[in-house]
């Protein structure tokens, strides 16, 4: 049972294949030096995505609020962030279904970026982290509602990883713990919109999925 709970879903694979596309797109068209590009990001691609209060609320570049969310600073970033998303984004996408799932992701990305962007205006942002926290909030919010769903379920080790996970995003800086902290606590008002009465049929329908 365990196998096939954790062989990722088609979105998550599309999701993370997205991240590593636009990570190789940026090392393949330079802006820096390949040391530079592959430990610390960089590179014309990631600049030409990221997103920040000047770029998308100024000059209108709206489009960055989610191609933000597949670029990365050096390939350490992308690993740990792949690691997660494949460990998470296919428990929820298994639970909410396929098409749910992406939208929610997504969705999730911009309003995390719009936020942060709002609240640090002198800053840039970049990482897959905005809709993988979007994406623990959902499965924090279902996993301690719904615990006998066997999608859910993760042993100590990917338990262990996602707690590492969270607490080196905390090393990170205030920039990097706010992103984080919005992305979950948009992903928990998900969870409860999906409980609600108007949105209750979309946990309903995914469950009787097979």
């Amino acid at each position: 049972m365990e196998k096939r709970i954790d062989r990722p879903e088609m979105i998550t694979w599309i999701i993370a294949a997205g991240n590593i596309l636009t990570w190789i797109l940026n090392m393949v068209t330079g802006g820096g030096s390949v040391r530079g590009l592959l430990l610390s990001g960089g590179g014309y691609v990631k600049a030409f995505g990221e997103a920040s209060f000047s770029s998308v609320m100024i000059q209108g570049e709206w489009w960055r609020l989610l191609t933000c969310g597949y670029l990365h600073m050096g390939v350490f970033h992308l690993f740990f962030n792949l690691c997660a998303l494949f460990l998470v984004g296919n428990r929820v996408e298994k639970y909410l279904g396929h098409f749910r799932f992406f939208l929610l992701y997504h969705i999730g990305t911009v309003i995390t970026a719009l936020v942060w962007c709002f609240l640090f205006k002198n800053g840039s942002m970049v990482g897959a982290s905005l809709g993988i926290f979007v994406s623990l909030g959902i499965y924090a919010f279902f996993a301690r509602s719904d615990r006998k769903k066997e999608v859910l379920w993760i042993n100590r080790g990917q338990r262990n990883y996602l707690i590492l996970y969270v607490l080196i995003g905390c090393l990170l800086g205030v920039g990097t713990i706010m992103v984080h902290f919005i992305g979950f606590v948009v992903g928990m008002v998900y969870g409860w919109l999906c409980t609600g009465q108007k949105f209750g049929h979309w946990a309903n329908q995914s469950q009787n999925a097979p």
